[in-house]
């Protein structure tokens, strides 16, 4: 009797694990039509020195955001070896989409100062001080640029098995066309707190991001047009 009820113990225990396994259902995104990772080639309009191939193997990723709604979809990705990371408010679907707003690319730490001999030079202490030498005193300025601070979204399509792989697999295919600008920025010299001074009657200074000092660069100068286009990751060794 006892070994029965032990037999029944597992079977009505079965039962309710099986009961409870259908009712589950799978769970989508409200963006789960663009959501996905893709490889794609990147190309500039106003340059080609930092375009990409296929081969290449740039990722780009789609997500939703933590709202979780239809019209608001997370770009992740990197152009010209900058990472660009955006959220977007769009417009129509997948087979054509855009966004109306210019964001902030939160990923940016792309700082730079203007040479005074001509062209730029990534900020860090020991090339300001190169430049420009070391600072002396509090408030001394220099001119600089932070690249890829904002995104504007103008057109994006996704076609459902629109796309052949390099290994001759069937994808989807990916098209989008986003607009990169930069800001003018600029740096100063301060003092530095007294225990890092070496001698203490002797104040020592450095440089820095002045805050608040971003305006946006003129786009006819400097905005980059960017276009990425491939297909969504299949994992197959062939295309890898």
């Amino acid at each position: 009797m006892r070994k029965n009820i032990y037999l029944m113990g597992i079977f009505l225990t079965i039962i309710s694990f099986n009961s409870c396994q259908k009712e589950l259902d799978n769970w989508y995104t409200e963006t789960a039509s663009y959501d996905g990772r893709y490889v794609v080639a990147t190309t500039c309009e106003e340059y080609s020195d930092d375009d990409t191939s296929i081969e290449d193997g740039i990722e780009l990723m789609i997500y939703n955001s933590a709202a979780n709604v239809k019209d608001e979809i997370w770009l992740d990705t990197e152009v010209a070896g900058a990472h660009i990371k955006a959220k977007f408010k769009i417009t129509g679907d997948i087979s054509l989409f855009k966004s109306d707003e210019t964001v902030s690319n939160i990923a940016s730490t792309y700082y730079y100062i203007f040479r005074p001999t001509g062209g730029i030079a990534s900020f860090s202490q020991s090339n300001a001080n190169s430049y420009y030498g070391v600072p002396t005193s509090e408030g001394t300025l220099i001119d600089g640029i932070q690249l890829y601070t904002r995104v504007t979204l103008e057109e994006g399509k996704i076609i459902p098995k629109g796309a052949t792989t390099i290994g001759g697999n069937t994808s989807d295919s990916i098209y989008v066309k986003a607009v990169m600008h930069h800001d003018f920025v600029v740096f100063e010299s301060y003092t530095l707190p007294e225990d890092e001074w070496e001698d203490p009657q002797v104040p020592k200074y450095a440089w820095r991001l002045k805050p608040g000092s971003n305006t946006p660069a003129p786009a006819a100068d400097w905005d980059e047009h960017w276009t990425l286009a491939g297909y969504r990751y299949t994992g197959m060794p062939e295309d890898m």
